[in-house]
């Protein structure tokens, strides 16, 4: 048999025994970069006490005064206590869209079951008032949308008032002498909104 012909089985049965086996051909490839390194940060929305929170106390129309202890003081019916605080919202973000809000729940008996500690929670829940940056009510929406970050300071008051002679004196009075309330869950928070559904 001549060279040439040996030669040809040769390649032929090579070429068949790599497609055979899988095939251990390759095509031909490339690639390239889609552009110059890119980075992608995410935003923020942080929350900070700003201030000290201060307390007043007022009895009926008298004159408010300063609460030096709010746990030396021993609140009786006609007593309005009036918290206040102003928090710092720090925002980023070009859809950022949050609330600040008083947590639910910010007035507990201290010690749940207790009977006093429940009837004066319940006496001073029933007319808690909350104020967020002058407008009543537990929540403020604020709209950042700003890839640039942002502060914004949020006042919180928080009025907290046991009615002289209302309705349901001396039935729901009475019980709340010597009671005790909790304000460990008196919380401020900030928390992202859908910005879509947000008007």
């Amino acid at each position: 048999m001549k060279k040439s012909t040996k030669g040809a089985i040769a390649a032929t049965a090579a070429v068949a025994l790599l497609l055979g086996t899988g095939g251990s051909l390759a095509l031909w490839n490339d690639s390239v970069n889609v552009g110059t390194p890119t980075t992608i940060t995410a935003g923020d929305l942080r929350l900070a006490q700003k201030t000290a929170p201060t307390w007043t106390i007022q009895h009926t129309s008298g004159a408010d005064t300063a609460v030096a202890d709010i746990a030396a003081v021993r609140l009786v019916p006609g007593d309005k206590l009036v918290y206040t605080g102003t928090y710092s919202v720090t925002a980023q973000g070009q859809n950022l869209v949050f609330k600040a809000d008083v947590a639910d729940g910010s007035i507990a008996a201290a010690t749940p079951g207790k009977a006093e500690d429940v009837a004066l929670a319940g006496r001073i829940a029933q007319t808690a008032a909350y104020n967020i940056n002058g407008a009543a009510g537990q929540t403020a929406t604020i709209k950042h949308k700003s890839n640039t970050a942002g502060t914004y300071d949020v006042q919180i008051a928080v009025t907290l008032d046991w009615p002289l002679g209302a309705a349901g004196s001396p039935a729901q009075d009475n019980p709340a002498k010597k009671g005790a309330v909790n304000l460990s869950q008196f919380a401020i928070s900030a928390t992202q909104v859908d910005g879509t559904s947000t008007p």
